[in-house]
């Protein structure tokens, strides 16, 4: 599984669609926290938006890399398509923790907050719970399941913007009210956790989704 974790993201690499993504987030980072002044999840809530919409654009481009042939390929080299699908999501998985300690230690530098252990672990938690809702809405929008560009751009939007604006849909929006509620950050953690459970299971449920309806489509 390793190998082809490292597989994932060297044809992401190579494709250099991880660049366009990876410039937003920073740039994103850096135009939102630095100088900022408040409460740290205030911060950690401009990271965790970003990232999310940049895992989901970085989920579709680490699995559109391969075309139906190359993956037919590598799917008969790793043992089946499950396998396949597998090492994209742990590498995604990877990228989200990359970005998470980038997006949980610069508004630290960047800005003027009060630092704290459950400030720190809000900031933890509500970013990779992003990432993961992120990859989540990537599986569903990559070649995997929509072959046109066209139609995957708009299911990408439309899917991004649902998570983001409709308050009753977890986990993204509930968690971006909740960072901006100002309450303290220890009365944030268990619900938070929550919405983490959230998107772990979303991930599981787009991959089961992808795999199977890809299937059939074949």
């Amino acid at each position: 599984m390793i190998a082809l974790v490292r597989y994932s993201l060297s044809m992401l690499v190579r494709s250099q669609a991880y660049i366009a993504p990876v410039v937003v987030f920073f740039a994103g980072v850096g135009v939102f926290t630095t100088g900022g002044a408040g409460p740290l999840a205030e911060a950690y809530s401009a990271c965790a938006l970003l990232l999310f919409l940049c895992m989901t654009w970085l989920t579709v481009a680490l699995i559109n890399t391969e075309d139906r042939t190359q993956r037919a390929m590598t799917a008969a080299a790793a043992g089946g398509e499950p396998f396949v699908l597998a090492g994209n999501v742990l590498a995604a998985a990877v990228i989200t923790l990359s970005l998470t300690l980038a997006g949980l230690i610069y508004p630290l530098y960047a800005g003027q907050h009060p630092i704290s252990g459950p400030g720190l672990a809000v900031g933890l938690i509500a970013q990779l719970t992003s990432g993961f809702a992120g990859i989540a809405v990537g599986l569903l929008c990559s070649r995997l399941l929509i072959r046109h560009t066209g139609v995957a751009v708009l299911a990408a939007l439309g899917g991004v913007g649902v998570m983001v604006l409709f308050r009753v849909v977890p986990p993204v929006a509930p968690m971006l009210t909740l960072l901006e509620s100002e309450r303290a950050p220890e009365t944030m953690l268990t619900p938070l956790t929550g919405l983490g459970a959230v998107s772990l299971l979303m991930v599981g449920a787009s991959a089961a989704t992808v795999y199977v309806v890809g299937r059939r489509q074949e």
